[in-house]
């Protein structure tokens, strides 16, 4: 017997078909900051994390520093998982923030993974990756044109949240053998 595809899914197949043949997108370069502009969300950002170090009691500490671009390293301390950081990296166009998770699963791994990517569907503005030696990282991204305080406080929370909600249940999977003994 064979597969019928359903509308939805012709429909959907039509779609990919479409896009895969599109000319690539060219970067926007009016996107790029000015100098005044950069400095000025750099500020803001440095402004905005002291800020939550002197107020939010699990944050630790918040280090600038400055490599080939502006960076500000937050180490947090938690319940689920004791210390963690974020790291904001202000680039050109976009500001990332990225944390260590997790590392590589020793078992489980395609069920973490699949765990993970079904949550990734409700989190913003972060989400569950895989990184370097496939360990997890929650990642996010963000156009410096949409950067503001509440943005970068609201990507600190997240990074807690997240870490503080599916640490425990991550580790329990990817290491199962370890907590059952």
């Amino acid at each position: 017997q064979s597969y019928r595809w359903s509308t939805t899914a012709l429909h959907l197949r039509d779609l990919y078909s479409q896009l895969a043949v599109r000319q690539p997108v060219i970067a926007d370069v009016s996107a790029l900051l000015t100098a005044n502009e950069f400095d000025r969300l750099e500020a803001l950002i440095d402004a905005t994390l002291r800020l939550a170090n002197d107020e939010i009691d699990a944050v630790a500490a918040v280090e600038r520093g400055e490599i080939d671009q502006p960076f500000w390293y937050v180490r947090i301390a938690g319940d689920a998982k004791q210390h963690f950081s974020a790291e904001y990296t202000l680039g050109q166009r976009t500001l990332v923030v990225e944390s260590y998770f997790m590392p590589e699963p020793d078992e489980n791994r395609e069920a973490l993974f699949a765990h993970l990517l079904t949550r990734n569907a409700s989190m913003h503005p972060i989400h569950f990756v895989v990184g370097s030696e496939n360990a997890i990282y929650l990642r996010g991204q963000v156009d410096n044109r949409h950067v503001d305080a509440d943005m970068v406080d609201r990507m600190l929370a997240a990074v807690y949240d997240y870490t503080e909600q599916f640490f425990v249940p991550a580790m329990r999977m990817g290491f199962e053998s370890r907590f059952n003994r």
